[in-house]
């Protein structure tokens, strides 16, 4: 690929960022998308350096089969958005501005207050039908990741078959 052809697909790439940062104001109650609005935006190709921060520090196994045994102390498992939102509205953190990132299509991540984001937690998970977010302090030094797996806990399985798993590191 040539570097003219490279240079525009990354353009179109951080359009479409930026585009969802629109879709997700008209997402959100009015109270969340005016933060979202004012919020930094970050898009590729800083995006993609932070993501891979992020899978460094886990040796590029998050989301890996072993990951789950491997990082057992970092990883919790919970078949109910219930338990999710509790436990991550439990967990206390720095009033620091974050990075926040949606796990839905060509999202960018935003800088916006730790607090603030869980706080509002259940709010922003309801609204992206329970995908997966990202709450990362700017230095790496913490962070939690709430994904959503296929998959049934054997001791509490969701008859959606659903996983809900949440790795955290530093609090």
């Amino acid at each position: 690929m040539d570097e003219r052809k490279r240079l525009m697909q990354q353009k179109i790439k951080v359009v479409k960022q930026k585009n969802q940062r629109t879709n997700l104001m008209n997402l959100f109650p009015k109270h969340i998308s005016s933060v979202i609005e004012k919020s930094e935006l970050i898009t590729s190709p800083e995006l993609e350096r932070i993501l891979n921060k992020v899978h460094e520090k886990w040796n590029y196994e998050l989301h890996k089969v072993d990951f789950a045994i491997k990082y057992s102390d970092f990883r919790k498992e919970f078949s109910w958005e219930q338990e999710v939102i509790h436990y991550v509205q439990g967990i206390d953190i720095e009033n620091k501005l974050v990075y926040l990132l949606f796990g839905i299509g060509d999202c960018p991540i935003f800088l916006v207050d730790g607090k603030w984001a869980l706080m509002n937690f259940s709010i922003l998970w309801e609204h992206i039908n329970n995908d997966d977010i990202w709450i990362i302090s700017q230095d790496f030094s913490y962070g939690v990741l709430v994904s959503r797996y296929p998959g049934y806990l054997e001791h509490d399985p969701n008859p959606k078959e659903i996983i809900y798993a949440i790795t955290k590191w530093g609090y």
